[in-house]
């Protein structure tokens, strides 16, 4: 069971230029800071619902929901743990699936509104598409439709699991991933209209559509593929490592994504390599854009970094553990990230005249 303390602590302050001067500087000063402790590793990436409440789970089978600022506000014990990264659905209800079998609905402040048990432990988050329809995938091989209205399941058996999320199309199709290795484009019955076949796992890796209408996603044969719609090839980059992170694209149409070689990639939108930067272990997080022009990104090598999309470094913060889940940037400038040693942090980005300060406001779990 966790607990609650306050505690003085130092921190450490990381000034990133926004005036063009690269110079970074670093202040030790000490902060009053609220310390929740519990032993669950996080995998599951944070959300943020409209008002900035902040929803995750860990593998202690536990799913938190904090205000903006790090307030814990509520929990919930399930029977599994909890590997999936949660999804705010268009009427606000949060749902997040869990080892234990079922898929839990939450409203903002934690309270259980309702569950389904579609089959076998769920590990990828929820997609809505076609009217009122989820979509998601089991460790049981199966892709799987759910009829809200109806409450009835349709499944779509690939052989082995889907760890891979789904991704709502343009064009109201699914696409997803599965550790078969192959890609499959659903329409909202379940049907398969297309499917490729990579040489990996597609581990994670949520699709992600292009401004142009193109489809890219990673495989763990080391490649960040795109195809169109019809699942055709259009281009393929290598890395050294497998593409367990998903990609993003910036307003200025540059790819990023992670590899487990270590790199942050940043591609062209026809797949040539702009720029890259290394880090000190695997990236496995996928990164989020903190503005127009800055990303950030976490590593195996505990840091949290920010770079700008030429994959030049602007600051970073040392997280204290393995970041395996994704940053999320709040409305309200906070930046959370959680590690696999079971640390939330709330990273407060304070704008002045010439620099943003990184500052931690811990909550340490």
């Amino acid at each position: 069971m966790g607990f609650l303390r306050n505690s003085l602590i130092f921190l450490v302050i990381i000034t990133i230029s926004i005036s063009g001067n690269s110079q970074e500087h670093r202040w030790f000063k000490r902060f009053n800071t609220t310390t929740f402790l519990t032993n669950g590793a996080i995998y599951s990436s944070p959300v943020a619902t409209a008002n900035d409440h902040v929803v995750l789970g860990s593998h202690n089978k536990k799913i938190y929901f904090f205000d903006g600022q790090g307030k814990l506000l509520n929990t919930f014990k399930t029977k599994g743990w909890i590997h999936a990264t949660p999804k705010v659905l268009k009427d606000n209800t949060i749902s997040l699936g869990s080892y234990d079998g079922f898929i839990y609905f939450f409203d903002n402040l934690g309270n259980l509104i309702r569950k389904i048990k579609p089959g076998g432990s769920i590990f990828t988050e929820v997609a809505e598409f076609g009217k009122d329809k989820l979509v998601f995938g089991t460790n049981k091989g199966s892709i799987v439709v759910y009829d809200m209205d109806n409450e009835y399941f349709k499944y779509l058996k690939v052989k082995k699991l889907v760890h891979g999320s789904p991704t709502t199309l343009s064009n109201g199709n699914v696409a997803i991933g599965s550790n078969h290795r192959k890609l499959y484009i659903i329409d909202e019955e379940a049907n398969v209209l297309t499917e490729f076949k990579t040489k990996g796992w597609i581990m994670h890796s949520k699709p992600l559509q292009l401004a142009n209408g193109n489809i890219v996603f990673g495989s763990y044969d080391n490649h960040l593929y795109c195809i169109t719609q019809d699942g055709n090839l259009v281009w393929k980059f290598k890395t050294k490592g497998n593409v367990h992170a998903s990609p993003i694209q910036a307003p200025d149409s540059t790819i990023i994504f992670g590899s487990f070689d270590g790199f942050v990639y940043f591609l062209t939108e026809n797949g040539t390599l702009k720029a890259k930067f290394q880090t000190g272990s695997r990236v496995i997080s996928t990164a989020s854009m903190v503005n127009d022009t800055t990303v950030v990104v976490g590593s195996f090598d505990k840091n949290l970094y920010f770079l700008n999309t030429k994959a030049e470094p602007m600051g970073q913060f040392y997280a204290g553990g393995k970041i395996f889940s994704s940053p999320l940037v709040l409305h309200n400038g906070n930046i959370v990230c959680s590690t696999m040693n079971g640390k939330v942090h709330f990273v407060g980005l304070v704008v002045t005249d010439d620099v943003v300060l990184v500052q931690k406001i811990d909550i340490g779990f």
